[in-house]
């Protein structure tokens, strides 16, 4: 009898998403080629998806029971940080994102307290997230220019970047803004909307270089929980642009300095990531994988993309970026590009820092039909 008991509660152990890595971390997979026709996904196809797998997930029978299983209630502002890079097609899809914000209206938080995200507002126009797609159920805001970043709250690291136009401490305009509106005087403090919009004038651009870079105010002041909706892509600069990658640099400013051969973003993306208020507020990652790129991102480049029809859902970006690395690579050594390993080594190091597992043996997969 003490033997079932003590298997009775190793079961019930592991069938929960918060148990501990070193049981596994579960990452629910649900993949559903069909539900992909000419680049397209089908909104009602992606909605049940993305239901089936939270309820999975969280083993609970209702939405409302589901989100508070992951640490949201209706009184939380929810920011949906997607990853808008990739245009139309390869930004986080728009049936994805609605399925998540009407599950969330469903659980009780009000429509006005859910934010889709990204960084910039170029991108979010040019994947027509902005201002606002037609009857979607969340608003769009944009870190630059809109909301900005925390000038309290930054990321050292020892390798300087260039500053350009939209990062917290450059003194400027916008390129093809036209002449510069005003000059700061010293010790004049210039408020977001100042610096953003209008634009500041300090002389000679080439000197400004910094090893800060400031975290997005929707992440320190405005949201109090993150649900993170990468897109399965390659990148040029770190290799993969999955939960880690798309998540951490999508949050700060000044991230050119971390990016290409030398580099790969390693060990910055783990060390961004490795803060109490980035622990704690983002509480889910949903892996928009129905269609991957597995060369040539993350700007569309349809030579390179397969219609996986996949969503995977975990708590745990490492362990999701680490099954998929496996498959883009797959679809890359067949196209005889180059493997992405050599450009990877920060997941490795987000491993180190407790951000979350890679090795198989502790990834409990869930795959739904």
């Amino acid at each position: 009898m003490g033997h079932l008991l003590v298997l009775a509660a190793i079961l019930l152990f592991l069938s929960s998403p918060a148990h501990s890595r070193a049981a596994g971390s579960a990452v629910v997979i649900v993949e559903r080629p069909s539900v992909i026709r000419n680049f397209s996904a089908d909104g009602a196809a992606v909605r049940t998806m993305f239901r089936d797998a939270l309820l999975q997930y969280t083993r609970q029978t209702s939405m409302k029971a589901a989100w508070t299983k992951v640490g949201i209630t209706p009184q939380d502002i929810v920011g949906i940080k997607i990853s808008a890079s990739g245009g139309p097609v390869m930004s986080s899809r728009k049936p994805l994102v609605a399925a998540i914000a009407e599950s969330l209206e469903q659980a009780g938080v009000p429509l006005y307290q859910i934010v889709v995200w990204d960084k910039l507002e170029d991108d979010l126009r040019e994947a027509e997230y902005f201002p606002r797609p037609e009857g979607a159920p969340y608003r769009t805001r944009s870190v630059i220019p809109e909301t900005g970043f925390d000038e309290h709250v930054f990321y050292v690291n020892e390798v300087l970047g260039r500053l350009i136009w939209g990062d917290l401490a450059f003194r400027g305009i916008k390129p093809g803004g036209g002449q510069a509106q005003q000059s700061q005087k010293r010790g004049e403090k210039q408020s977001v909307a100042q610096m953003y919009g209008q634009g500041i004038s300090a002389g000679s651009l080439e000197n400004q270089v910094s090893n800060k870079s400031y975290y997005a105010r929707l992440l320190t002041q405005i949201c109090t929980k993150i649900i993170n909706v990468p897109v399965c892509t390659d990148h040029s600069g770190v290799g993969f642009y999955g939960s880690l990658a798309s998540l951490a640099l999508g949050m700060v400013d000044n991230t050119r300095r971390f990016q290409g051969e030398g580099n790969w973003g390693d060990p910055a993306i783990a060390e961004i990531l490795d803060r109490p208020f980035v622990r704690s507020k983002v509480v889910l990652h949903v892996m928009d994988a129905l269609i991957v790129q597995y060369a040539g991102g993350p700007d569309f480049a349809p030579e390179f993309t397969y219609p996986l029809g996949a969503i995977y859902l975990s708590k745990d970006p490492v362990a999701i970026d680490s099954l998929l690395i496996g498959r883009v690579d797959s679809w890359r050594v067949g196209a005889h590009i180059p493997s992405l390993q050599p450009m990877i080594h920060y997941i490795q190091t987000a491993v180190e820092y407790g951000l979350g597992t890679s090795d198989p043996k502790n990834i409990l997969l869930i795959p739904l039909p």
